[in-house]
């Protein structure tokens, strides 16, 4: 597409996104439900890709360890003495064998299952019964791992199945600055669930790469976030992630007669010591005052990053989708990620990681300030501690409002995928990040 044709498209499109990605790629059915193009994500994509592998704080020691299925890929991760993370294939180099077969534990070494073959948390081999009987010579101290690029950032251990990869910083770009104004190593995760989901991972990803399903699927977050596009600003980056700024403690300027201060923002105002009477009929206004008002507070309570966060941080919602699996969204003291990643088999079906790290104030041990003492997660208020994975059966078991809408959608979709009546994806031009990121996958699928 011409410069010209893009310019004048860009003028059509949503908030003030930043670029505009053309349809290089049309969005079939057949990209949701091929065996064919999964391998080729699975050869192509994936393996060159940064992945989020596990959380930081869940491997504090030495020698504790969290695997990381990707397909039909495990990933070990291992904490070693002075403080880093070395990651591995989860296989032992003997005949093949999964080497580790919990999620997440500590040891003083790992060892095969089926030979005993032994190795150190550096991956190298350490024993092997009947050493002597190798004409290649004993194996010990010259096999290893298969180790692999491995990076712990933003409370996160990344990963990279590409021995040549470009560094994690290189990887993220501009996503990097804004993570460098959070507090994410000062988290807890205090929600973590995992469920195999009846869609393709990439029916999901498009869900969170626009916001013009929110008045139909989240009408219950419009009396708190802003969700018309004409006021969302988007950012599309040329590292194939994107953002989009949501404004928060602002009711929908989709509806007229929304500017009543509603049980949500009233709230809000309580916690930070203002008084709801205030803005009675005037909701428009506490976005603002609220910033401020955290500006003043927010270091006094602990949260010394509201020193560097812009204003709009102190209140909206910044949606980070980092390329190809995984949505961040930062709020000053909620950080929540969603994930699919791909089923080892079938492409009709994947796998959905819901985390949720929060900050605590430092008065909130306080029964007079907080007599909760809690900290918000999807669900409910829950205790600030680090919290296990919970692996749920799709349907039987909430992983969130919010997110119970969004798994449904994907799944009716992932029947309308199969249909012959669907011809491709016709987009609104506040849908373009979801242009953006198939374009992407492809760059990586067609990459020789």
């Amino acid at each position: 597409m011409s410069e010209e044709r893009l310019s004048e498209r860009s003028k059509k499109v949503s908030g003030s996104s930043n670029r505009v990605y053309s349809e290089d790629v049309l969005i079939t059915g057949d990209r949701y439900t091929s065996i064919d193009f999964m391998e080729k994500e699975m050869d192509k994509l994936w393996p060159r890709v940064w992945n989020i592998g596990g959380w930081s704080n869940e491997i504090p020691e030495s020698g504790d360890f969290v695997t990381h299925p990707l397909g039909r890929e495990s990933i070990l991760m291992v904490r070693q003495t002075d403080g880093s993370v070395k990651a591995f294939h989860n296989v032992c180099p003997h005949r093949g064998n999964r080497l580790v077969h919990s999620n997440i534990g500590s040891v003083p070494e790992f060892t095969c299952t089926y030979h005993g073959w032994k190795f150190d948390h550096g991956g190298t081999l350490i024993y092997a019964q009947d050493e002597e009987d190798f004409p290649q010579g004993n194996p010990c101290g010259k096999l290893t791992l298969s180790e692999i690029p491995c990076e712990v950032y933003a409370g996160f251990v990344w990963y990279n199945m590409d021995e040549n990869c470009f560094p994690l910083s290189g990887f993220l770009g501009e996503v990097k600055t804004y993570f460098d104004m959070h507090d994410l190593d000062g988290m807890k995760r205090v929600y973590h669930k995992v469920c195999e989901v009846p869609f393709n991972w990439k029916a999901l990803r498009d869900n969170f790469c626009e916001s013009y399903h929110l008045p139909m699927t989240h009408p219950q977050i419009s009396d708190y976030f802003d969700d018309d596009y004409k006021n969302t600003d988007f950012e599309l980056f040329e590292t194939g992630h994107n953002l989009m700024k949501m404004k928060g403690c602002l009711p929908s300027l989709r509806n007229s007669g929304t500017f009543e201060v509603n049980d949500k923002i009233e709230a809000d105002l309580k916690n930070w010591d203002l008084d709801p009477t205030d803005f009675e009929g005037e909701a428009h206004k506490v976005r603002e005052a609220l910033q401020k008002q955290k500006r003043k507070l927010g270091p006094k309570r602990g949260f010394k990053h509201f020193n560097d966060m812009p204003d709009a941080w102190l209140t909206d919602a910044f949606h980070f989708n980092i390329f190809p699996g995984t949505s961040i969204t930062f709020t000053a003291e909620v950080v929540s990620l969603q994930r699919t990643e791909p089923h080892p088999i079938d492409p009709n079906k994947s796998i959905y990681d819901h985390w949720q790290m929060a900050l605590k104030a430092n008065d909130s041990d306080n029964p007079e300030t907080n007599p909760t003492m809690l900290v918000a997660s999807p669900e409910e208020l829950v205790e600030w501690k680090e919290v296990e994975k919970k692996v749920v059966i799709y349907g039987e078991e909430t992983l969130s409002e919010v997110a119970d809408q969004d798994l449904d959608r994907s799944s009716g979709q992932q029947l309308g995928f199969q249909s012959r009546g669907f011809k491709g994806a016709y987009l609104s031009g506040q849908e373009n990040r979801v242009q953006q990121f198939h374009n992407f996958i492809d760059r990586y699928i067609n990459k020789i």
